[in-house]
């Protein structure tokens, strides 16, 4: 089987999203703050990597993104600060 360019880079975008999942869940754990201040500076690098993967997609038109509409928006600037007040602590 033979993959398009497009199907390799959708591949590896996944895999520097699950790889950032990962970072960020160590970064939560560690108690270490060296090597929580490693893995904050990896994500971060794979972070930046994953926009750079990002942005050539959707300038090759490979990862359309439709505008969110204004009530979308409204209710993300309040949707944390709606969760913040059901925490318990």
């Amino acid at each position: 089987m033979q993959f398009s360019d497009k199907d390799i880079m959708f591949d590896l975008l996944l895999g520097t999203k699950f790889i950032s999942s990962q970072y960020h869940t160590a970064v939560l754990e560690s108690a270490n703050d060296r090597i929580r201040n490693t893995l904050i500076q990896l994500n971060n690098d794979e972070i930046n990597l994953q926009k750079q993967m990002f942005n050539l997609m959707h300038d090759r038109n490979w990862y359309p993104v439709r505008p969110a509409g204004v009530a979308a928006v409204a209710s993300a600037g309040t949707g944390a600060v709606g969760m913040q007040q059901q925490m318990p602590y």
